[in-house]
């Protein structure tokens, strides 16, 4: 039973707290419990009676404030700024090269982005460029306020603001980058970029997620085996027949693939006609249906069509295992990092949903699982797949695991049989995206990242050390040591084989390969010079780890679907004067034919098993099968998908005309227009003409049985780093480096983000009322007004403010916020 203690007098109090004791069954309580609680009550009687105005505080006629809200953030930030004409690049310490690179990167591409929309920028754009995930998700940019959950009379002011991370990928930061400038325009072409448009606009059709995500994707990158592999398995599986169903990363793939079928059949120029039609009829239908001439329904089942005809003949004529490690598999659930253990007795691996993730041990003799770790919360929001990393000891008695917490990255070691881990803090990086131990399990070879660049490390465990292998601009991933640990090989984007160990090295995005090459660095002899182990311009080589005896295996898209492939180290002699020398090639094929990526795989030699996950019917599956000797694997010859068919005839048509520039959407770009001039390097210049195709022009490329040569008599090792062709030390030239602005401090300042207009039956301030009597409380309505309310935030979204009236008929009752 509730009672109003507002109205409850002083006296009665008294009499009321005699009645409670006195029916209170005292045999179940002690002495001294009894008398504290006397004293307690006591006291909190002779406080109301003293103040009698407190106990009605909490019920006074005064208004319900609405506190803003903050992440937690473990580390300061101190904001800087370039200005350019035509943006802003904000940035915090340790990212200055971040921001230069991106500065470069929209200069080069902010055409191409305007070129396929017939449309430009307007006002200037700004990118806040943060270190890692982590940092930008301490943040406060994306947190919900109460305008969001407003149904109607709000106007959201749509801003100019991109937000960047870096992952360690290159590859993803300019898709990053693209997808910024993509949405920023896009948004511009729907409501326009004064507050009148965005008002005028704001009550366009909501957009489904496939039109908006796929289209910016669309835009921002171009199509590759990951969104082929994906987009195939969802028009098999039937999950696109309900298009505006689809949500996340699926919503992403299917409009993607929706309007590169447009682009395709009607022409790239149709797809800003639709949507400035759709933006005038206000109906996503009526879009398509005045510039292409027919109807939604018909245009989607039509698109169906043509990417079930492409998918469903050739997915019928290969194969994938069915086999899973676990019975049940959970939907909408990320299965990742599988790992065994080398004594072939446990599997590691973890699961993520929405955010949080958890780790789980898996003996494989008993096939019982233990969850070892869960952290993180199911939010909307980014999701950081990166975390958590396994590695085994070579003993197979201790996993490493290490994850990301509170903006630290902690290294933890545990050992099979005990319940607590040791936990190291690896203050040296910013960011690890792989590591495996050396096989006396004394070290660990790290692709980590520092100041914007991954760079490959070998970390001393003992020491807590580390030696630094790269230090360039270029992406080093997937890091593993072979042949006694005496190796290491790596995939990278570099284009030449010297390391350039020097921090000011960035190259741009022109000067990195579009995919990646496998690399080996003689560990053992701390040799600058790597050696090419692949050498593919339209295939990626990842994920390579020691198979047998000279023997590796990597996965390869050569075919647009990403297989194992085995390669064979083999030597010739190449010349001989005082001494014999040998160049060095790699034979690699095939050894798998699948229907989907392979999109992970780990592969113990000594146990003579192997994991993989793959993705099929909108679930991740793990799967652990014996490993075959090298002698009784057949070479396959695969078919290529019409993906990679097009890119190769494109390439090939380039090749013969003398061009050697290619574009991965299978169709060949004009020369963006320059806004400024462009950086030529000599020492590169001259790297990239001794590491020339040193093929025949007339020779053919053959996916399915790579030759990769070293060359022997032209060496680019003999060109000294520093020096041109004709031995003059490049220091003394004159270098064509533009300088970038002057770094600026960032001051607080506002923008405008919400305007509420309204008419409805509410209080702008909500009250409690005091209770005046009677049988039951009475409530009294707010009479019938007008709400107008503005709302301001910074530009990193840290401080909101708000300000309101509420505009009674009668002009008195008014009220203000």
């Amino acid at each position: 039973m509730f009672c109003n203690l507002n109205n409850i007098q002083s006296e009665n109090i008294v009499t009321l707290a005699i009645l409670i004791f006195v029916g209170w069954p005292m045999r179940n309580i002690n002495t001294h419990i009894l008398l504290k609680m006397l004293r307690v009550l006591l006291l909190m009687i002779a406080g109301m009676m003293v103040f009698p105005h407190v106990s009605n505080a909490q019920f006074y006629n005064g208004s319900q404030m609405s506190f803003g809200k903050n992440r937690v953030q473990y580390k300061e930030f101190q904001w800087t700024f370039y200005k350019y004409p035509d943006y802003d690049i904000y940035f915090y310490l340790g990212g200055k090269e971040l921001a230069q690179y991106t500065a470069k990167y929209v200069k080069d591409n902010i055409d191409d982005i305007e070129d396929k929309l017939e449309t430009g920028f307007n006002d200037r754009v700004k990118f806040i460029v943060f270190n890692n995930l982590t940092d930008l998700k301490q943040s406060n940019i994306g947190l919900v306020s109460e305008e969001q959950y407003n149904t109607g009379g709000i106007t959201h002011i749509i801003g100019k603001k991109v937000f960047l991370y870096f992952d360690g990928n290159h590859r993803n930061f300019d898709k990053q980058i693209r997808a910024g400038l993509a949405q920023t325009m896009v948004n511009q072409l729907l409501y326009g970029t004064s507050v009148g448009s965005q008002i005028k606009n704001t009550s366009l059709f909501p957009f489904p997620d496939w039109y908006m995500k796929g289209l910016v994707s669309y835009i921002s990158e171009d199509w590759s085996s990951e969104i082929d592999n994906r987009v195939k398995d969802g028009i098999i599986s039937g999950k696109y027949e309900k298009f505006n169903q689809l949500t996340g990363d699926e919503a992403t793939y299917a409009g993607h693939a929706f309007w590169r079928f447009i682009a395709e059949k009607y022409g790239d120029a149709t797809i800003s006609n639709i949507i400035y039609m759709a933006k005038v009829s206000r109906k996503l239908e009526s879009g398509f249906l005045y510039i292409l001439g027919i109807s939604f329904k018909n245009l989607m089942d039509e698109c169906l069509d043509y990417y079930g005809q492409r998918y469903k003949q050739m997915d019928s004529e290969l194969t994938l295992p069915e086999e899973s490690l676990l019975k049940k598999v959970k939907e909408k659930t990320v299965y990742s990092k599988l790992k065994l253990s080398p004594d072939g007795n446990y599997a590691v691996y973890s699961t993520n949903r929405a955010g949080q993730y958890k780790v789980f041990l898996r003996d494989l003799n008993t096939g019982k699982t233990k969850k070892m770790m869960k952290a993180g919360f199911r939010l909307d929001d980014k999701v950081d797949y990166s975390y958590p990393l396994f590695a085994w000891h070579p003993t197979g008695q201790l996993l490493s695991v290490i994850i990301e917490r509170k903006g630290e990255i902690y290294l933890y070691y545990y050992r099979m049989g005990e319940r607590k881990a040791e936990e190291v803090i690896l203050y040296q990086f910013e960011k690890v995206l792989d590591f495996s131990y050396s096989d006396d399990g004394r070290s660990m070879v790290m692709s980590a990242v520092q100041r914007g660049q991954s760079d490959i490390f070998v970390y001393d465990i003992g020491s807590n050390s580390y030696f630094q292998i790269t230090k360039d601009g270029y992406d080093d991933l997937y890091p593993r040591f072979i042949h006694n640990s005496e190796q290491i090989i790596f995939s990278s984007n570099r284009q030449n084989d010297t390391i350039r160990f020097e921090r000011q090295f960035n190259p741009d995005a022109e000067e990195r390969q579009k995919r990646y090459d496998l690399f080996l660095y003689k560990y053992v002899d701390r040799d600058n010079v790597l050696r090419r182990v692949t050498k593919t311009p339209l295939a990626n080589e990842i994920q390579a780890m020691e198979y047998e005896n000279n023997y590796i295996t990597f996965l390869s898209d050569a075919n647009g679907i990403y297989n194992r492939y085995l390669g064979r180290f083999d030597s010739a002699i190449s010349y001989i004067d005082t001494t014999t020398h040998y160049r060095h090639f790699t034979n690699s094929y095939a050894i798998t034919d699948y229907s989907r990526n392979i999109l992970e795989q780990d592969v113990v030699p000594g146990i003579g098993k192997y994991g993989q996950i793959v993705y099929k019917d909108q679930i991740f599956k793990m799967q652990i099968f014996d490993q075959e000797l090298t002698t009784s694997i057949p070479q396959l010859k695969l078919g290529n998908t019409p993906y990679m068919q097009n890119l190769i005839n494109v390439f090939g048509d380039l090749q013969k005309s003398g061009d050697s520039r290619y574009v991965e959407t299978g169709k060949e770009k004009p020369k963006k227009k320059s806004r400024g001039f462009s950086t030529v390097r000599q020492s590169e210049a001259v790297d990239e003409i001794i590491a020339a195709d040193t093929l025949p022009k007339d020779s053919k490329i053959d996916i399915n049985n790579y030759t990769f040569d070293t060359p022997g008599a032209v060496d680019s090792t003999k060109i000294k780093q520093g020096y041109d062709l004709f031995g003059v030390p490049l220091s003394g030239k004159k270098k064509d480096k533009k300088t970038p602005p002057k770094r600026r401090n960032y001051n607080v300042e506002y923008f405008l983000t919400d305007l509420v207009t309204q008419i409805d039956f509410s209080y702008l301030n909500q009250t409690y009322q005091i209770f005046t009597g009677g049988n039951s409380p009475i409530y009294l309505n707010p009479g019938f007004n007008a709400l107008i309310k503005v709302g301001v935030t910074d530009l990193l979204e840290d401080y909101r403010i708000t300000g309101g009236v509420r505009l009674n008929l009668n002009l008195i009752n008014n009220e203000y916020l």
